[in-house]
């Protein structure tokens, strides 16, 4: 994946429209609780199974995210700012070389944002002003329930990558989302694959995969709510980063308990 040009930019995109970002702060799903009104809250969605067979590899960095949701990535991405812009006093976003970044948010169109941002083999096309292999972070708070903006968000991908980064199209099954768990908080997982139709710019790799998990909350109102990590990785040639350790990342995410 490139950035900077109009065949195969880097998620820089009208893809999210469909989601704002809420400045309401939340809180983590829990129990039916009395809203001092006298009347419950409605029953609560149950989560599903988590997607982690364990916990992440002991050499692997975590990355947190301000909503509280952290994910872990192998020691050789980089996390933080993507343009490697340096900030000593930024905390939380070490860099391999032992530096700190500052994570000032990626935009991933019409004002979706994340930060909690990692990023696998930047620079790697040298045809691009800036490319990389994957890319992930986390969003705010999002208002509305979780499993709509798992399809909001995938449904714009998709056809994203079919309009925007690829010459002639692409082919992208349309899969459903799964339910699974984080943490106990009910989410959705939904992982598609776009297969680019020949022929293809050299910086564009013949499978572009985008997984989105959304995770419920709720506003301290009771309101539905939702919050977003999405990835974006390369497949399908060699240099890409292995299946297994993207599906590795994704099941990774979780609230960090430790504080």
């Amino acid at each position: 994946m490139r950035r900077g040009s109009s065949v195969r930019s880097a998620p820089t995109l009208a893809l999210l429209s469909a989601l704002a970002v809420s400045a309401s702060a939340c809180g983590l799903v829990g129990d039916d609780v009395d809203r001092g009104e006298g009347t419950p809250e409605p029953p609560r969605e149950e989560p599903g199974p988590t997607l982690a067979e364990g916990p992440p590899p002991a050499d692997w960095k975590d990355v947190h995210s301000p909503t509280g949701l952290v994910y872990s990535v192998p020691p050789d991405w980089e996390i933080g700012d993507r343009f490697e812009q340096t900030d000593p006093s930024a905390p939380g976003t070490g860099r391999p070389d032992g530096t700190q970044g500052s994570d000032g948010g990626s935009d991933w169109g019409s004002g979706f944002l994340t930060t909690a941002n990692a990023i696998a083999d930047p620079g790697y096309c040298p045809l691009s002003g800036f490319s990389f292999r994957t890319l992930s972070g986390i969003s705010g708070v999002l208002p509305g329930d979780s499993r709509d903006q798992v399809e909001s968000a995938s449904r714009a991908m998709a056809d994203s990558i079919d309009r925007r980064f690829t010459e002639n199209g692409a082919d992208i099954p349309a899969p459903r989302p799964e339910k699974i768990g984080v943490s106990g908080a009910p989410a959705w997982h939904l992982s598609l694959r776009g297969r680019v139709r020949p022929p293809r710019n050299t910086c564009t790799p013949p499978v572009i995969r985008f997984d989105t998990v959304a995770v419920s909350t709720r506003t301290p109102e009771g309101a539905p709510a939702t919050i977003v990590f999405v990835l974006m990785a390369d497949e399908g040639e060699q240099g890409v980063q292995p299946e297994e350790t993207i599906d590795r990342v994704v099941a990774s995410l979780r609230y960090d308990i430790s504080v």
